[in-house]
């Protein structure tokens, strides 16, 4: 049996790259507060009113959004109570992701452990069949050569 690695402390870059770190982002809020300057220098007071009414109507929205969505999840919490286990799920692999009809070759076991799995296409549908070995495609004609 293998040994387990102990968990490592976080890795803490050192002073240089800190400072480095904290010197590109003063210079990025720089240049963004910058260029709303450049924004609020061009346009007029309708524009910023309009602009600050959008906000504060899109934050009521999104609160009022959130506090439903916060109070119909505390209902059926009221209503059915702590989940106690998942779901049961069904899986059903008898068609594929567009409707054609699969089939499995063999049983179950075997397509989960098969080395190869090969998949063949029909008017039928879609066939999974297990394989052992890979079966090499055939012969593709010579291409011809470049003159």
């Amino acid at each position: 049996m293998t040994e387990l690695t102990p968990i490592k402390p976080p890795i803490q870059a050192s002073p240089p790259r800190r400072l480095f770190h904290t010197l590109v982002a003063i210079a990025g809020w720089a240049l963004f507060v910058y260029w709303w300057w450049i924004v609020f220098q061009r346009v007029g007071r309708d524009e910023v009113r309009f602009t600050l009414m959008f906000v504060a109507i899109s934050f009521v929205v999104i609160v009022a959004a959130t506090a439903a969505w916060a109070w119909h999840n505390a209902r059926i919490f009221r209503r059915k109570g702590p989940r106690t286990h998942l779901r049961e799920v069904t899986a059903d692999y008898s068609h594929d992701g567009v409707g054609r009809p699969v089939t499995f070759v063999d049983m179950p076991r075997d397509r989960t452990n098969a080395p190869v799995v090969r998949v063949r296409f029909s008017a039928e549908g879609k066939a999974y069949v297990p394989s052992d070995a890979v079966i090499p495609r055939a012969s593709a004609p010579p291409k011809p050569e470049k003159p």
